[in-house]
């Protein structure tokens, strides 16, 4: 499945999903060279009772890295897509293998990488309290843990 590229002035983001994660689109601008990538860390999950893919996730945000730089995403965000190709449906090896030959082709002659997350909102009767580090984040009535902080409380499924 390919995703169409955003366009200027274009709301991609907001769209819920079914399971309640909400599916965002962001054109993310590559550092100087474009060398370093998105700057972010993946692991792939995994179901503790079958041993089934789960998706591939944002483990960390590089500090001074382009995600990093940009804001925007977080830590645990599933990532779905990647400059216009699908990561649904892939085993795990197969779309981490997708990302790099789409992060490394693409992203660097464009000088921006487009990425499709889905973000688990952390609902407002669960969020009790929030670090030094960490700043709500409100959207369309749910509470998000801010991007900027490490987000120790924000659990992948």
């Amino acid at each position: 499945r390919k995703w169409r590229k955003e366009t200027k002035g274009e709301d991609l983001s907001g769209r819920v999903m079914e399971d309640g994660r909400e599916q965002l689109m962001y054109e993310i601008p590559l550092n100087e060279t474009g060398s370093a990538g998105l700057g972010v860390s993946l692991k792939g999950n995994k179901s503790r009772e079958t041993g089934e893919d789960l998706g591939i996730f944002i483990k960390s945000i590089i500090h001074g890295g382009a995600a990093y730089k940009d804001g925007r995403l977080c830590i645990n965000d599933q990532m779905i897509a990647v400059n216009g190709e699908s990561l649904l449906g892939r085993s795990n090896n197969a779309a981490m293998e997708a990302l790099r030959r789409s992060m490394s082709s693409e992203g660097n002659t464009r000088g921006t990488i487009q990425v499709v997350v889905l973000r688990t909102p952390k609902q407002v009767q669960q969020a009790s309290f929030f670090s030094s580090r960490s700043q709500p984040l409100w959207h369309r009535g749910i509470l998000f843990e801010s991007c900027i902080s490490e987000s120790e409380g924000f659990i992948a499924n």
